[in-house]
């Protein structure tokens, strides 16, 4: 697995967010280390845009289910994504949802980058 920024707390988040949607087998799940509710709904978020990544991502659907997600768990991140949500129902156009992946990808870089190390090790230990 690769070197990561993220605490054991925040890995163990996104471990749980991968096994809740059937990405990762729950046989797989470290834990030992306590989850606050903002890294469960962090971790729900990041999870998410990695699976709608998966596909061609529909901004409105990931952008309102990511708010759900974080409203009164997660402040400054609702704050965000109901911006971004705003901007793309305000133009919903190419340059928007080019600036809002790469925020959105900014935001969860290193999430994003864990979740990519850890499939990768599942998939090729099966």
């Amino acid at each position: 697995m690769t070197s990561t920024f993220l605490s054991k707390p925040q890995q163990v988040a996104l471990q749980q967010a991968l096994s809740r949607t059937k990405l990762l087998n729950n046989d797989k799940l470290t834990h030992e280390h306590i989850v606050s509710a903002e890294q469960k709904a962090y971790s729900l978020v990041a999870v998410m845009l990695y699976r709608f990544n998966l596909q061609k991502i529909k901004w409105s659907s990931f952008l309102s289910t990511a708010i759900k997600t974080t409203t009164n768990v997660c402040q400054w991140l609702a704050n965000e994504l109901t911006r971004c949500q705003h901007d793309y129902k305000a133009q919903p156009n190419e340059g928007v949802i080019s600036e809002q992946s790469a925020f959105m990808n900014g935001i969860f870089s290193e999430e994003l980058a864990y979740i990519d190390a850890l499939l990768g090790t599942e998939t090729q230990a099966n």
